[in-house]
């Protein structure tokens, strides 16, 4: 009878009740109810950031044409802003009295240049709403100077009204593309692909040091004399593996416990703003389960056998360093992807197994890219996932009871050949 079950409950139970574990995973629910909030946060920090009134001096250097005319009617027209006419004054002394008076600042007229001087230059929002104020005169003042009417100048900024439409070759009509769903469906790809991410690394380290730790305190020569090495190995991935995915099913319950309180409206009422997770597709989350798996049995397996080749917890971080590397680089050839999902460069990194997870996925919910490549994706992961286990395990099998320095490459691959 097989001991990978008691193996595997073993490992999940020992680290479960884990303060790391347990804290990690109540971070992540306060990240979901967090994002729930985000926008309602964000818009009331965004008021309260941006200023009431604007108070300005300005200093006009008697240039023939000038805004200050179209500053003073805008000022008449738009509540809050006040411009001071201080052209009689010097630079100085105007300057002393926005200091004096706590005002907005000063601007210097010259001609087409104007300078905002101000006691602080690092209030980004008060220095562009500044500038806009200063557009808007512009405007004006350009309206003024073609014979225009306000109106008949701001039809020339008006943007076209362009929108996108996606016809299949294979299809006569086509289906007309929402710019806000396509953004929506970015953001969300982006979430979730950096949680893959960060699973692949934190479980992946969580498996090679487990193994490294069993191997410090040689309790691996005892369990080997009545495990095989092989279940050994399987009994911790999937006992790693089960932590996994016990924890981001309490996170996607609570992102979508949240988002279905936002559609009833007890958050809207509560805040005001409707939630950005209320149209998570399902199909989505299932997408991002499958492949949240297979980059986890590919990677994992690679990490064990990488912990079995070290002696000490602390040599881990120099073994695994290596995967790791092919993680980042999946994870930004993902982000890449995102820039055009249906390029050659993201079609074939969606077929590479260390990149595969992150690059198909990010593909899926961004592209819909066709169902042969998917499946070509998820069979590839497979053969990877079997290969990658065959090699780690004879690696595996003797590495756990290897002590002492490090075996090297040229060792490592002995071991395979053996």
């Amino acid at each position: 009878m097989s001991v990978i079950p008691v193996l595997v409950k073993r490992e999940f139970t020992s680290r479960v009740k884990g303060t790391a574990y347990i804290l990690t995973t109540v971070v992540g629910v306060l990240v979901f109810v967090g994002l729930t909030f985000l926008p309602p946060i964000m818009e009331r920090l965004s008021n309260s950031f941006t200023p009431d009134t604007i108070d300005l001096v300005v200093v006009d250097h008697g240039s023939e044409s000038s805004l200050l005319p179209s500053l003073l009617e805008l000022s008449r027209e738009r509540e809050g802003l006040t411009i001071r006419d201080a052209s009689g004054l010097d630079e100085r002394d105007a300057y002393r009295q926005v200091l004096d008076e706590g005002l907005s600042g000063l601007l210097l007229i010259d001609g087409p240049l104007c300078t905002l001087v101000t006691p602080d230059s690092k209030n980004v929002i008060l220095n562009d709403e500044i500038r806009n104020v200063v557009n808007q005169a512009a405007t004006m003042w350009r309206a003024a100077e073609l014979g225009l009417t306000q109106e008949e100048m701001q039809s020339l900024f008006n943007a076209v009204d362009f929108r996108i439409r996606e016809v299949a070759p294979e299809r006569e009509d086509g289906t007309e593309v929402d710019g806000a769903a396509q953004t929506q469906a970015m953001v969300l790809a982006y979430f979730l692909l950096f949680m893959i991410y960060t699973a692949l690394i934190m479980y992946g380290n969580m498996v090679a040091s487990g193994v490294a730790e069993e191997k410090s305190s040689r309790i691996m020569e005892v369990m080997v004399s009545t495990v095989k090495p092989l279940e050994l190995m399987f009994g911790k991935i999937i006992g790693v593996g089960a932590l996994g995915l016990l924890q981001y099913a309490i996170w996607i319950s609570t992102g979508i416990i949240m988002a279905a309180m936002g559609k009833t409206g007890f958050l809207g009422g509560l805040l005001g703003v409707t939630e950005p997770l209320g149209s998570i597709p399902l199909e989505s989350i299932l997408w991002f389960g499958l492949y949240f798996v297979l980059g986890y049995f590919f990677y994992a397996s690679i990490f064990a056998a990488a912990g079995a080749l070290v002696s000490r917890v602390e040599e881990v971080s120099q073994v695994v360093s290596l995967l790791m590397m092919f993680i980042i680089v999946g994870f930004f050839a993902a982000y890449i992807s995102f820039l055009n999902p249906n390029s050659s460069f993201a079609v074939i990194a969606s077929l590479i197994p260390f990149t595969a997870p992150m690059v198909m996925f990010a593909r899926i919910v961004l592209a819909n890219p066709p169902i042969i490549e998917v499946l070509a994706s998820v069979v590839i992961m497979l053969l990877s996932i079997i290969v990658g286990t065959w090699i780690s395990s004879k690696i595996y099998r003797i590495g756990i009871l290897l002590y002492g320095k490090r075996p090297s490459i040229r060792q490592v691959v002995q071991l395979l050949k053996g």
